[in-house]
């Protein structure tokens, strides 16, 4: 999930979702194949949906059960608050992204009911000054869903995942409202459905978490074909572009993957697998970083009441 939600939707009913089963120091733990280091978050209930790299290296993350979002420091691998827990209406946080400035940091927002700072406010695309760290816009999903994760095109052009209502919205430069770009039956379902979206050259790549599809979107002509994959994904959520066919893809079944697109197919490589329910992936140089959310174990959402272990970036570099 890449996420966030609302308008008439302050407290989610656990059996939607029943079949999708303080500041810190950096710590470094033994690495598996490939893996170079661990970075632990705080907390034992974070529960992490996103990751956003600055281009000085600092990270955010963040969560959907602690109403907020933090930073980690590259310099000084101290992890603090970016904003004031509760504050601006922040509830459960899913997707993030950087404007291309790194000025502006967009946030998808919601309310799971699993936060102690619910909001009256519905599911919207957040924007936060950077540098004075608060808010300086909001944008409402039309008529509810879920604000799950967004992508900027080179135009400034902003795009958002709804993951309970079949459609992908867009937010021209200077907008004042999130519209549907696209609205496909496709794109329906139970549960969480359109997650992860990026652009890849002329194109959008949407996943969708429930039925593991990855959708290839026209940007010009919002003509949209399912890519027939090679082997199946399970539950792909968050997505990072790597080269202009290439993508990694965070698959909350525990895995990792490179997918190479051509026209309408595209080729699968698991790079790591074992790891707890990933949520989002994102490259910098040859380093991958990859966040387990472990969502799969949110309170009420796991049949099994299993507790999270600790929550934790990994870091790859894989040939």
């Amino acid at each position: 999930m890449k996420s966030a939600t609302r308008q008439g939707f302050k407290m989610v009913s656990v059996s939607r979702f029943a079949h999708w089963l303080l500041p810190a120091i950096l710590i470094i733990t033994p690495a598996s194949a490939g893996e170079v280091e661990r970075i632990s978050l705080p907390g034992k209930h974070l529960f992490p949906e996103s990751i956003a790299m600055d281009s000085r290296g600092g990270t955010y993350v963040s969560s959907v059960t602690r109403a907020e979002i933090l930073y980690l420091d590259s310099e000084t691998r101290q992890i603090s608050g970016f904003v004031e827990r509760g504050s601006f209406g922040l509830a459960s946080v899913g997707g993030l992204q950087l404007g291309p400035e790194e000025k502006v940091l967009y946030a998808c927002n919601s309310d799971l009911g699993l936060t102690e700072h619910p909001t009256e406010s519905g599911p919207a695309l957040l924007a936060f000054d950077v540098a004075e760290r608060r808010l300086v816009s909001r944008w409402e999903l039309p008529g509810g869903g879920l604000c799950n994760d967004l992508a900027i095109a080179e135009d400034g052009t902003i795009y958002v995942t709804d993951s309970f209502m079949p459609r992908i919205l867009s937010l021209p430069p200077g907008g004042s409202e999130l519209t549907p770009f696209l609205v496909d039956e496709r794109f329906s379902g139970q549960g969480f459905n359109l997650s992860g979206i990026v652009i890849l050259e002329d194109r959008l790549i949407v996943s969708k978490f429930n039925s593991g599809e990855l959708f290839s979107v026209d940007l010009a002509t919002r003509n949209v074909v399912p890519l027939r994959l090679d082997k199946s994904l399970q539950m792909p959520d968050g997505i990072a572009v790597v080269g202009s066919d290439t993508l990694l893809v965070a698959e909350s079944g525990g895995r990792v993957s490179r997918v190479v697109v051509s026209s309408e197919t595209a080729a699968v490589t698991v790079l790591a697998d074992g790891l707890r329910a990933p949520s989002d992936v994102m490259a910098a140089g040859k380093q991958v970083f990859v966040l387990e959310g472990q969502l799969d174990r949110l309170p009420g959402f796991d049949p099994e009441g299993r507790q999270p272990e600790p929550f934790l970036v990994r870091v790859f570099e894989f040939d």
